[in-house]
């Protein structure tokens, strides 16, 4: 189970974890273009003119402005790149660092007789992983993107948000359920065994 758990992270760190789009609906922004026209103080010609402009322009579709498939080592790097140090070292810490430091005590502590300080060990660091933790964030960011393209769905949006999940979610969720199944049965090893 542990190497299962640590196979289960490699692709959940790696692989492409979620995507971030936003669209920009060109008719919506016609529209939002004349409503500024006609909020202004513009002489009657000037404004006249432009709302004639803007009349005759045909626009339909939408433009993406932003789109990004992200993966956990992915943002670590781009925040990394770009200053955010502390954060990137935050994220590589508690989804990456702390996740095979536990692996490793769990891995040592089966193959040793003396494995008390290992499990201890491995019990203070699940205190401190943050595995599962971030796994929600980004199901929660995900909903939060859908939620919002769907509120705006019947209206005329400027920008128009979505979301989509990919394989390194699904690793990364399915590492958090077995690596936290590994440290109960430890936990339970431990609470068993009498203390030398």
């Amino acid at each position: 189970m542990i190497i299962t758990s640590l196979c289960l992270l490699i692709p959940g760190v790696t692989q492409p974890m979620i995507t971030m789009k936003a669209d920009l609906d060109r008719q919506a922004m016609l529209n939002e273009g004349k409503q500024i026209i006609q909020q202004q103080n513009l002489h009657p010609a000037m404004a006249g003119l432009a709302a004639q402009f803007l009349d005759s322009l045909e626009v339909k579709g939408t433009s993406t402005v932003y789109e990004k498939k992200r993966s956990i080592l992915g943002t670590a790097e781009d925040l990394w790149k770009s200053g955010y140090h502390f954060v990137a070292l935050l994220i590589v810490t508690f989804s990456l660092v702390i996740p095979v430091t536990k692996l490793g005590c769990l891995l040592l502590a089966s193959a040793v007789k003396k494995n008390h300080i290992l499990l201890r060990l491995n019990s203070l660091l699940s205190k401190w992983s943050m595995a599962d933790v971030f796994a929600i964030g980004v199901f929660i960011a995900f909903l939060a993107a859908n939620a919002t393209a769907s509120e705006n769905a019947g209206s005329s949006q400027i920008v128009q948000f979505d979301a989509a999940l990919h394989s390194g979610f699904y690793w990364f969720v399915a590492y958090c359920l077995v690596s936290n199944l590994v440290g109960q049965l430890a936990e339970k090893k431990l609470d068993s065994t009498p203390t030398p």
